[in-house]
């Protein structure tokens, strides 16, 4: 595990490390109680978790205010982000939400998908107010010493996207290349989502995505094939 932190560089970097590393979207508190027979889930207990499982990096989630609408990057916290980097030997990514993601959070899952028809002017005013918290918080992230971001969006379903792709490229992704660029120079930033996406896959390597995380073969999205179509993306998770 000392070494989990170089092995994840080696691979964002194309290079071949001693072994793959290894690392989970989730961990879920439950189960963690249930293999450390716990009663209380806090750091050490993820941290002996991760261990346990010989992990290499570890996804810290956002905790959001009970609020309606869309928070403050101030409002939002990462807990022990600063602990995960500096007392521990893992590649650390957080997870940030994209426009899917608070669209369908504040709106209602049938609202926000039909949004680019009903009202083109409402959906670009969300994207920019998810834009520019997201940016907050990728800036903040990063000065804390976060290793690496992964922008979360469930653009798909098993079949193909939930909405038209020429709306993704006029509206979203756009939006996601500049909180790309907000983080790249700095650390890589990875695009989560789940479902067959693969028709815009090259639209979000422009956008600047190191890698992909989530490639669901039930749904047609085999990685092995994507990498060889892609050899310039990192693939991560099924």
């Amino acid at each position: 595990m000392k070494n989990s932190r170089k092995r994840v560089k080696a691979a964002l970097q194309h290079q071949r490390p001693d072994r793959i590393p290894k690392g989970e979207l989730c961990l879920d508190d439950t189960l963690i109680k249930q293999v450390l027979k716990c009663d209380y889930v806090g750091f050490e207990e993820r941290f002996s978790f991760t261990k346990s499982l010989g992990l290499d990096l570890v996804c810290l989630p956002p905790v959001y205010p009970t609020c309606v609408g869309i928070p403050n990057a101030s409002e939002i916290t990462i807990p022990d982000l600063e602990r995960w980097v500096l007392e521990t030997p893992l590649f650390t990514f957080a997870i940030i939400d994209g426009v899917f993601g608070w669209g369908t959070r504040t709106l209602g899952y049938a609202d926000f998908l039909t949004l680019p028809r009903r009202s083109p002017l409402a959906l670009q005013k969300l994207i920019e107010r998810v834009e520019r918290l997201n940016i907050d918080l990728i800036k903040r992230c990063i000065d804390q010493g976060i290793d690496g971001i992964i922008l979360a969006d469930d653009i798909a379903y098993q079949r193909g996207l939930l909405v038209n792709p020429n709306t993704l490229r006029d509206n979203f992704f756009p939006s996601l290349a500049r909180q790309v660029e907000a983080a790249a120079k700095e650390i890589p930033v990875f695009y989560h989502s789940d479902g067959n996406y693969a028709g815009v896959i090259p639209d979000l390597i422009k956008c600047g995505f190191r890698g992909l995380q989530c490639f669901e073969r039930r749904s047609g999205m085999d990685p092995l094939k994507l990498k060889c179509q892609y050899p310039e993306l990192c693939v991560w998770g099924t």
